[in-house]
């Protein structure tokens, strides 16, 4: 019984934190919406800083694997100015050893790496609290938006101008789609037509044989 109890509390907390992360989620959308932005997901996996960032630079997650490479790489190569920053002591070689694996979550170190690569500077917006910004140029080649959600999820930050860009594509494509649908409809029942009038005539020219 008590075990039964402390499993419905659980299943009860739990609910209840998803409500609530529901409720926040919604708040950060509507508010980024009043500014002309909405929020691209990407997979939650722990690679999610690198997913944002290969959505904001290519128009998709795929790659994310590729700018974590290459966020290491940098990292190895500019050991000074990031060693001094590791936390609780971690050596530095062990650290980028686990920054390498899949899913290993990137943090500020990370953003910093990656603006140095692509040269851009980085605009983080999170819910009622200042922007987080990393800004190491005055002419980057690229600004890149995201989104940070409750000290553990990165997404893509895009201007709705795009959304309804692609709402609007998406919306022909499927009446294009539709168009054809019906087109060969019609030109299924006129084939059918034509093969009951050639029947019906083949019947009737039958009939004066008789």
């Amino acid at each position: 019984k008590n075990r039964n109890k402390k499993e419905r509390n659980a299943y009860r907390r739990k609910n209840k934190r998803n409500r609530q992360n529901d409720e926040i989620d919604e708040k950060f959308k509507k508010q980024l919406e009043t500014l002309g932005y909405f929020i691209r997901e990407v997979g939650g996996d722990g690679n999610c800083l690198f997913r944002s960032v290969s959505e904001q630079v290519e128009g998709n997650e795929h790659n994310f694997q590729e700018y974590r490479e290459k966020c290491v790489n940098y990292m190895k190569e500019n050991k000074d100015d990031f060693a001094p920053f590791i936390e609780d002591d971690e050596p530095f070689d062990k650290y980028v050893e686990r920054m390498s694996q899949n899913s290993e979550w990137g943090g500020n170190l990370e953003i910093y790496a990656l603006s140095k690569i692509l040269e851009a500077n980085f605009y983080i917006y999170m819910l009622d609290q200042p922007m987080y910004i990393v800004k190491n140029f005055e002419k980057p080649k690229k600004n890149i938006l995201l989104t940070y959600h409750e000290g553990k999820h990165y997404n893509s930050l895009r201007k709705l101008e795009e959304k309804n860009k692609e709402d609007k594509e998406r919306e022909e494509r499927r009446k294009n789609e539709d168009d054809e649908e019906n087109e060969e409809s019609e030109e299924n029942e006129e084939d059918e037509k034509d093969s009951n009038d050639i029947n019906d005539l083949i019947n009737k020219v039958d009939h004066l044989n008789i």
